[in-house]
């Protein structure tokens, strides 16, 4: 894959020392298959802290493949060309506490590679609530405290969803540093459990974030669990590793003998301080699952 991400990393007002720095950019991508993708992205902070926005929009072409269940199990090469849009609004309605809303857009052309190719066109909209309980010292590079997202989101028929369902996401990370050490231990659990008729497209689909080390698209269903551990141990000359390790599971999966296995995940990263004052990292994974792994570029930390 080759790319790039420029950004920016700002105060939305100058005069508040209590909001963490805001930032925005773009992205541009193309790999090897012929995948592609540019968008544009930001996260703002308003007001010490008491309004949060998340914005990101896009255009682009995945060619991927997902494991489909026959009288042989067999990968099927598809294409999805995808145009998204999705802001969140957040306010803080106590301490460390915000509760917002969010909207999401997406258009899918699907192509798949079977016998007799086919093709679909899907569009999701949905509708959400969010709550975020956030007592981290730091929002790019924490070192104690803690982290709980709670999302739902819905794709009600009234929005012009053929495909009615619901997402609920449960996001929990925790953060440790011992002593005098600036190293952190961070512990996290995510379950994401979809509801109704989930199209393809927005089933739950392991790697990336929930866990690294799988990216043949192989474990996909409606609910997913997982939890994992990463070491952050940082080197001087704003250089750091990390070492991080997990296990996960998906279910009600198209491929009914890969419901509840356990799958594990481990690897290494490399972080570079990119922006010290703001201690934003940037690096790169190296993960194993089971008979798959994979490779990732980060602009900040995994969680």
């Amino acid at each position: 894959m080759f790319g790039g991400v420029p950004m920016i990393m700002y105060k939305t007002n100058k005069k508040d020392t209590i909001s963490p720095p805001s930032i925005s950019g773009a992205v541009g991508l193309y790999t090897t298959n012929k995948s592609w993708m540019t968008g544009v992205f930001s996260k703002m902070y308003f007001n010490e802290d008491k309004w949060r926005v998340l914005f990101g929009a896009g255009i682009g072409t995945i060619n991927a493949q997902f494991l489909q269940s026959g009288v042989v199990d067999d990968f099927i090469n598809y294409q999805s060309g995808a145009n998204f849009f999705k802001v969140q609004v957040q306010r803080k309605i106590g301490e460390n506490l915000y509760l917002g809303g969010n909207y999401l857009y997406t258009k899918f052309d699907n192509t798949y590679d079977t016998e007799v190719p086919s093709e679909e066109e899907k569009v999701l909209n949905g509708l959400g609530v969010a709550f975020l309980w956030d007592k981290r010292d730091n929002v790019y590079y924490p070192t104690k405290g803690l982290k709980l997202n709670l999302d739902l989101t819905s794709f009600p028929g009234f929005m012009g969803n053929d495909d009615v369902s619901n997402k609920i996401t449960i996001k929990y990370n925790k953060y440790i540093t011992k002593g005098k050490s600036n190293n952190v231990w961070v512990f996290r659990t995510f379950g994401g459990f979809g509801i109704g008729d989930v199209i393809f497209n927005n089933l739950l689909v392991m790697g990336g974030t929930d866990l690294r080390g799988y990216s043949k698209g192989e474990y996909r269903g409606k609910q997913l669990v997982a939890v994992q551990t990463e070491y952050r141990y940082n080197l001087k000359e704003n250089m750091g590793l990390v070492a991080f390790g997990g296990l996960g599971s998906v279910f009600e999966s198209n491929i009914e003998s890969n419901n509840g296995k356990i799958l594990p995940s481990i690897g290494v990263g490399y972080r570079y301080l990119a922006f010290p004052k703001y201690k934003m990292r940037v690096g790169i994974d190296v993960a194993a699952g089971k008979d798959d792994w994979g490779i990732y570029f980060r602009i900040g930390e995994s969680f």
